[in-house]
């Protein structure tokens, strides 16, 4: 019988501005989209891969064929089934005076589909401010303090304009995604009152760092410090996204948790990837202030060296909730007991909540997260875009 053991080592995670319209609204213009030169647009993809789409309108749609401008669908109103094979290569749809929906989920601005590859892709074309007014409540709860919730729009807000300014996306169907890949946005459904009037308050205003926009990352709670981003994603080593104490979250609900799992599950995991690793004999955990950074794995085919994210990542997110964890070999698998959720980089949400009891402001708490930045006002366009305030 092969025997299993485990070691715990304690060792050692820019943008360009913008100078005319952003990469989104060259692109709609491209293509022939309506765009209002005083609004800023953001292209999310909602969903890819799928064989069907369902969208509706309870007012006015029409279906635009962006291959030739061909008006395929005008109706006062309906439900309208889309596949592959009635798709080429792109539409817009369009609706007036209401939302459309999508899978039963409505949404603010147009909708763009594409065929690719058989597959349709879909994007939602919407201005930034009503974009940021269904992420803040889509990331945290509408019952939060307002500063919280205004910290947490101008993060969103952004990282949303870190993405825009990134040429390179210019070529691409999309700005970001809907899910935790970028940040959540759930449409129109969850907007509230009191989310809405933190984005209000806060509208135009970014996280600027060289009259840059950073990469604003946040996550729901640190456990108790943040890292660095080095030592989350490889090549990393941004100066704003280092390492703080953060008492301030310790209400999470997440700010202690345990799981036990055992070597099967974890050889389960990993061979998603690394298909080839044979029977685990070893594991060893490489930490920096408490948190893994590094994983490696011996088996009876080699050794895999992980980087910590990389690991925790191979994994149902529920799981292995965050990196801040010590673990003990028991039985025939590790028990964890860990802080926090998330990658542990940037904002701390939980922490904004619990800093905005404590009477702080949204930008001494954005000031707490990202070391020695500042906060922007947008100012028009040009090499002054961002006006620091």
């Amino acid at each position: 019988m092969k025997k299993f053991y485990f070691i715990d080592i304690f060792a050692l995670c820019i943008v360009t501005l913008i100078f005319s319209c952003t990469p989104s609204q060259q692109y709609l213009k491209k293509k022939g989209h309506s765009v209002a030169e005083d609004s800023e647009y953001i292209r999310v993809l909602l969903l890819k891969s799928h064989d069907m789409i369902t969208i509706s309108s309870k007012a006015r749609m029409r279906i635009t064929d962006l291959k030739d401008n061909r008006i395929v669908y005008d109706a006062s109103r309906g439900i309208v089934k889309i596949t592959p094979d009635k798709i080429k290569s792109r539409v817009l749809i369009e609706s007036w005076n209401s939302p459309l929906s999508i899978q039963n989920t409505a949404y603010r601005g147009s909708i763009e589909i594409t065929n690719v590859l058989g597959n349709l892709h879909v994007i939602n074309l919407i201005r930034m401010e009503d974009y940021i007014k269904s992420v803040v409540p889509s990331e945290i709860p509408s019952s939060w303090p307002m500063e919280a919730l205004k910290a947490q729009a101008v993060a969103a807000r952004t990282y949303a304009y870190y993405h825009l300014s990134n040429k390179s996306n210019e070529k691409g169907i999309y700005d970001l995604d809907a899910t935790t890949n970028f940040q959540v946005y759930k449409g129109i459904s969850v907007e509230t009152e009191s989310t809405s009037e933190a984005v209000m308050k806060t509208n135009g205003e970014v996280i600027v760092d060289n009259y840059k926009p950073i990469v604003a990352y946040f996550h729901s709670a640190c456990g108790g410090r943040t890292v660095d981003d080095k030592y989350v994603w490889i090549g990393n080593d941004l100066p704003y996204l280092k390492s703080v104490r953060c008492p301030f979250c310790s209400n999470s609900p997440n700010a202690m948790w345990e799981i036990f799992i055992t070597i099967d599950e974890i050889k389960q995991h990993l061979s998603v990837k690394y298909k080839s690793m044979g029977a685990i004999k070893n594991i060893a955990f490489y930490k920096k202030d408490g948190r893994v950074v590094e994983v490696r794995v011996k088996s009876n085919s080699g050794t895999i060296n992980l980087n910590g994210n990389e690991f925790r990542l191979l994994f149902p997110t529920k799981m292995i909730k965050s990196l801040y964890f010590t673990s003990i070999k028991q039985g025939n698998g590790l028990k964890i007991k860990g802080h926090g959720w998330g990658h542990g980089v940037g904002l701390c949400q939980w922490g904004a909540k619990g800093q905005a009891e404590n009477g702080a402001s949204y930008k001494k708490i954005l000031n707490y997260y990202y070391h020695d930045t500042k906060i922007a006002k947008l100012n028009g366009k040009g090499k002054d875009r961002y006006a620091s305030r």
